[in-house]
């Protein structure tokens, strides 16, 4: 293993350990320590306020060159941050001549057709098989990196950011040469939303131990002050912005006056129900809660949620609810109450998604009245079963 030039002191016992850096015997030694240790990626040096935190979806995440096509490229990891952002890395080593340019361009090619190809269901399929292989239950992995979505709001949300190019490139070696640290301070200052960085995770040993060193390049001032800091930027706050995000679409033109009505409609339906929260997203977004409905299972579900610019979904709360009579459950309702409700949804026309119908699908004539009707005999059910369970 070759010796690099410069050194770390640690202070042990009195004295002090002199550790020394080394360059990676191979480029999957780096990888692997970056899949087991995502920190490793500065996400602290990114964004000091509101540090970058990451759960890996894949590693060699196959990318498609057309629509329905299989991997003809894949990316060395693929992680995703708590606000929902696509992060693409490419891993190589100092001695690879690779990483002064060649790389740049094979990363611009793989997150241009991913961010086209790759959708919610892909990204969510390839995290829940990545965590599975390695015995972990990939819903408490992504319960450690949400902040206020349901899982399936922020597969969506991640969708979004593709489609807006809302995305980040990495590119991690032991040392990254000066002609890569230009490129990616140049890329990122031309990116209104995507951001490119380079990582160098330095790697040290001595007397048995070893230390990594990550150090961030690409973060300049001038791009700091072009990208929003979190997802949360400009995001919809209030029920003033609800509207006026509804109102503005209409005027755009982006939805049509049948849409919003039946939108709005569906709000004031979900007022009658229960507590309605509006969700910070760019888009005019809602879920209904109901505490009855909602017991005392985790994740803080709704009956349902509704993206304007998406897609309506419905839930379930405790998932799966108890086969067996005398399980516990986390809800006082039965699963026939849900299996009803949702068989009533999966019967609008058009509806061919199980659980999720797109908005569209909603206002379509009869459909929004069906869905209310469903969503009310639920929630009344909801409301009867826990008055008159003894736990409650």
């Amino acid at each position: 293993m070759n010796k690099m030039d410069g050194g770390i002191y640690l202070e042990q016992d009195g004295e002090l350990v002199e550790m020394t850096e080394h360059s990676y015997p191979e480029e999957d030694v780096l990888q692997e320590r970056l899949a087991e240790f995502p920190r490793l990626l500065a996400g602290n040096q990114m964004n000091p306020e509101t540090p970058r935190n990451w759960a890996l979806i894949a590693r060699e995440a196959g990318i498609p060159d057309h629509e329905g096509g299989g991997g003809r490229w894949s990316a060395d990891h693929l992680f995703i941050d708590q606000d929902a952002i696509p992060t693409l890395v490419e891993v190589k080593r100092a001695s690879d001549t690779r990483i002064r340019r060649e790389v740049v361009g094979q990363a611009l090619d793989y997150i241009s057709h991913a961010c086209i190809h790759w959708d919610a269901d892909t990204l969510e399929t390839h995290f829940g098989q990545t965590w599975e292989q390695q015995g972990h239950d990939p819903d408490q992995v992504l319960g450690e990196l949400l902040v206020d979505d349901s899982p399936s709001q922020f597969w969506e949300q991640a969708q979004s950011n593709l489609r807006a190019k809302r995305v980040r490139i990495l590119f991690v070696a032991d040392q990254i040469p000066s002609e890569l640290k230009r490129v990616v301070e140049f890329l990122n200052e031309g990116f209104s939303d995507a951001e490119v960085f380079a990582v160098e995770v330095a790697q040290y040993k001595g007397e048995g131990m070893k230390a990594f060193v990550p150090r961030l390049y690409g973060q300049t001032e001038e791009a700091r002050g072009t990208k929003k800091t979190s997802r949360y930027d400009g995001a919809i706050e209030n029920e003033e912005e609800f509207f006026a995000d509804i109102d503005s679409k209409l005027q755009q033109g982006k939805v049509t006056s049948k849409l919003a009505e039946a939108y709005r409609e569906l709000y004031d339906f979900a007022q009658e129900q229960g507590n309605v929260q509006i969700n910070r997203a760019q888009n005019a977004s809602f879920k209904l809660l109901v505490d009855e409905h909602q017991g005392h299972a985790g994740g803080n579900p709704g009956v349902f949620s509704a993206n304007i610019n998406t897609n309506l979904q419905i839930w379930q709360a405790s998932n799966p609810l108890p086969d067996e009579e005398g399980e516990s459950s986390d809800v006082a309702w039965s699963r026939e109450a849900y299996e009803e409700y949702q068989e009533a949804f999966s019967r609008l026309e058009g509806n061919l998604d199980g659980n999720t119908a797109s908005i569209e699908i909603i206002a379509l004539d009869g459909n929004l009245q069906q869905f209310k009707a469903a969503c009310n005999e639920f929630v009344t059910r909801c409301k009867e079963a826990t008055h008159t369970d003894e736990r409650w």
